[in-house]
């Protein structure tokens, strides 16, 4: 405290303090023979107060951990738990307590420091304790008490100040980054993101077109700065499906279940379908023929084959007596061969396409009708959901959010990871099962134990083990 700040904090006007840093003192000379001053011994603590703090400034910023002070959040209770520790404030390390605070939404946690002055009023042992001299019990000097304490941004103490600490939003814990600009420099610079422990991601559930995930408590260095996961969190992203894909697939006899109806298809999850078609065959009879050469159309359109055409004991030859016009769905007597009176009935067997009753779910589709030919091929015109895939990253600020990557259905592609942030897990949606959590991030401990286990093995190679 300056000596302006602690003679408004004491409220003595007889309180003497004429230090200046820019005036340059260093010490204070005391010379003999002389009387010292009051104000000089106050100086003298002003002058050490300032070398001490420029040593500790160059080293840490307000609010840095020096040790302890871990936190804790019980979401059911909304209370936050701090424990005791040292933290760097005000240009010195303090000690802190630990406290229990009561938690309402959004809070922002940190350190109070707290000014007060005790006097002889106060606590009698501050009199003169010399006992046999005339000073015996007369009062001296008054003292500054300081305390540091945890506590919330929205309280209010006189003679104080406050340094933000830990945030807490939405149950989750971020720490406030403390740390020299020249050392989180030097952190990005030379070894990039990294994790130091924890933060592995597994998928918890999916319910109402969200999905939710866990991801365990760890520490990561994110361009420089230390960010924290203070305890497992979970985290829900909506199941985003807009990345479908129609096709039409011409199936077969084999792809049907056993004797049933149900067709398993190429692509999954189907999403909709628009349209099943089948092949059925129908032989009808008495049809009338018209005047000769011309065009008999069939009863049913989209006809495919025909399969005989007879009067009584006669056998028309697609070909020779007539041919098929696809575009009327008839028969052309045209040409030089046989062909019935005009008049007269005749019958014809043939196969036609047509839209088939169906239901579907997810990876299959079952036809209704039950009179189509299975050893014909079966359309189906359906869309799908293409598979992709996705990372989870944790962010500068301790947030933790889903990135979305190019689905395709043969070569989903995961997206980069953005700047400011440390992948944590790729994540493939295939959507007909629960996601596939891969976990990316490995701490540096990681990383040496198992090098230092190939190392291991290599040298039992060598030596021949």
């Amino acid at each position: 405290m300056t000596g302006d700040e602690i003679k408004r904090l004491i409220g003595v006007p007889e309180y003497y303090n004429r230090y200046d840093k820019e005036k340059g003192w260093d010490c204070v000379a005391v010379l003999v023979g002389r009387a010292t001053q009051a104000a000089e011994i106050n100086e003298l603590q002003s002058i050490l107060e300032d070398k001490t703090k420029a040593v500790g400034l160059s080293l840490y910023e307000d609010g840095m951990i020096i040790n302890g002070c871990e936190i804790s959040y019980n979401s059911s209770s909304r209370k936050a738990t701090l424990q005791a520790g040292r933290i760097f404030l005000d240009g010195l390390v303090n000690d802190i307590a630990a406290k229990e605070l009561s938690i309402t939404g959004t809070a922002v946690i940190g350190v109070w420091k707290i000014f007060s002055v005790l006097t002889e009023d106060n606590d009698s042992s501050l009199r003169n304790p010399a006992k046999g001299y005339p000073e015996y019990r007369s009062p001296g000097a008054y003292r500054i008490v300081t305390t540091a304490q945890w506590g919330l941004s929205t309280e209010t103490h006189e003679n104080a100040m406050f340094c933000a600490v830990y945030k807490i939003e939405n149950r989750i814990i971020t720490r406030l980054s403390k740390a020299k600009p020249d050392v989180i420099r030097y952190d990005k610079h030379a070894h990039g993101n990294y994790a130091v422990e924890g933060l592995n991601v597994s998928f918890v559930s999916a319910s109402s077109g969200n999905q939710t995930y866990k991801v365990t408590k760890g520490l990561a260095h994110i361009e420089g700065y230390e960010t924290e996961i203070f305890q497992d969190i979970s985290f829900t992203t909506p199941e985003v499906l807009d990345n479908e894909r129609n096709t039409k697939e011409v199936t077969q006899s084999e792809t049907l279940t056993g004797g049933s109806k149900k067709i398993t298809l190429a692509h999954l999850p189907i999403e909709k379908i628009s349209l099943v078609r089948v092949t059925k065959q129908r032989a009808v009879t008495n049809l009338t023929h018209g005047s000769a050469g011309c065009v008999d159309e069939l009863p049913d359109d989209s006809v495919t084959k025909i399969i005989e055409v007879k009067q009584g004991a006669k056998f028309y030859i697609e070909g020779t007596d007539f041919k098929f016009v696809s575009a009327s769905d008839g028969l052309d007597w045209s040409l030089s061969g046989d062909e019935p009176t005009a008049g007269s009935k005749f019958d014809v067997t043939y196969q036609y396409r047509v839209n088939a009753e169906f239901i579907f779910d997810r990876t299959s589709v079952t036809v209704s009708d039950s009179d189509f030919l299975s050893n014909e091929p079966i359309d189906v015109t359906y869309s799908y959901r293409m598979p992709r895939k996705d990372i989870i990253v944790m962010n500068k600020d301790s947030s933790v959010e889903l990135v979305r990557g190019m689905a395709d259905a043969d070569n989903p592609i995961a997206p980069d990871t953005p700047s400011g942030a440390i992948r944590l897990a790729e994540v493939t949606q295939k959507w007909v099962s629960d996601p596939e959590v891969k976990n990316s991030v490995r701490s540096i401990q990681e990383q040496i134990n198992e090098l230092t286990r190939k190392i291991k093995e290599l040298e039992v190679r060598l030596n021949g083990g």
